[in-house]
């Protein structure tokens, strides 16, 4: 068996410590819960809003998409009536 590390534990920060380029240290307070909450919710939030946007473009696509197939069955009819409509054919078949 391989040797393994020992796990590290984790480290609780109290707060964040920035050091700028000319030597400067900037030091920012713990979040508190709410700003915590909010942001937890923020990540929660995105995904779910994307989602909706996808499924709303979906639904808009099939429902902008039932006029084109009556139009699409006009256009490849024969004026003739003399050869079968090709579009209907899957339902005669199935029947």
């Amino acid at each position: 068996m391989l040797p393994m590390k020992a796990p590290k534990s984790h480290r609780v920060v109290g707060a964040f410590d920035l050091i700028a380029p000319d030597g400067q240290i900037h030091r920012f307070p713990r979040p508190t819960w709410l700003q915590r909450a909010c942001m937890r919710l923020h990540a929660l939030a995105e995904p779910a809003i994307l989602s909706a946007v996808i499924l709303g473009l979906i639904y808009t696509a099939g429902f902008l998409a039932e006029p084109l197939a009556s139009l699409a069955a006009d256009a490849c009819a024969d004026q003739a009536g003399s050869r079968p409509n090709v579009l209907l054919w899957a339902r005669g078949f199935a029947a």
